[in-house]
């Protein structure tokens, strides 16, 4: 089987799993393979394919253009913001490894250490076109499920799954409407 139908079937198979961590694991398996097999080949790590995407301008618009747009996916977001405006997205991977993953939100460099002219809260969608905060939230759910820091019984994780999942998803399916056409 090639890696495209792979990750065809893995968004496939995340639609119709029953809980959200499921979906996601496969929804997000499915999306870092696209990046990495389709969108920036180059990338030597997870992490530089995210910061790769971060700065993608082109995906940046057509996702923000995507939110304004689609009702369900702006209330996502909307939701999202106000929970994390409220208490900020802090994940338990993030507190064995320090601050250092923690800078990343709000980072669009490849080096962390590259700080804007204006600082800002981590953990926290500023607002609906904050785009690197948003990739930011789908990479911390996924160092959380993978490095087992979620908790499938607490309201907290389940939240930032079931969102993680439902604002990927249409990621997903705009990169993979992109297969066939030349851009």
């Amino acid at each position: 089987m090639n890696l495209q139908r792979l990750i065809r079937n893995w968004h496939t198979k995340a639609g119709g799993e029953e809980d959200y961590f499921s979906k996601f694991v496969f929804e997000y398996l499915a999306f870092i393979a696209y990046l990495k097999s389709n969108k920036y080949p180059d990338a030597n790590s997870d992490r530089h394919a995210i910061q790769q995407l971060k700065r993608d301008s082109q995906l940046t618009k057509d996702y923000i253009s995507l939110v304004h747009n689609k009702q369900e996916l702006k209330r996502s977001w909307e939701r999202v913001k106000k929970k994390f405006d409220a208490k900020p997205f802090q994940d338990a991977a993030r507190v064995r490894i320090d601050r250092q993953e923690h800078a990343w939100w709000n980072c669009p460099h490849d080096n962390p250490k590259e700080k804007s002219s204006e600082e800002k809260a981590s953990g926290v969608i500023h607002s609906l076109k904050d785009w690197g905060n948003m990739v930011e939230f789908w990479y911390s759910v996924r160092n959380n499920l993978f490095h087992g820091a979620k908790d499938p019984e607490r309201r907290r994780d389940q939240f930032a799954v079931e969102y993680a999942y439902k604002t990927l998803r249409e990621l997903m399916e705009l990169l993979l409407s992109y297969s066939g056409r030349v851009r």
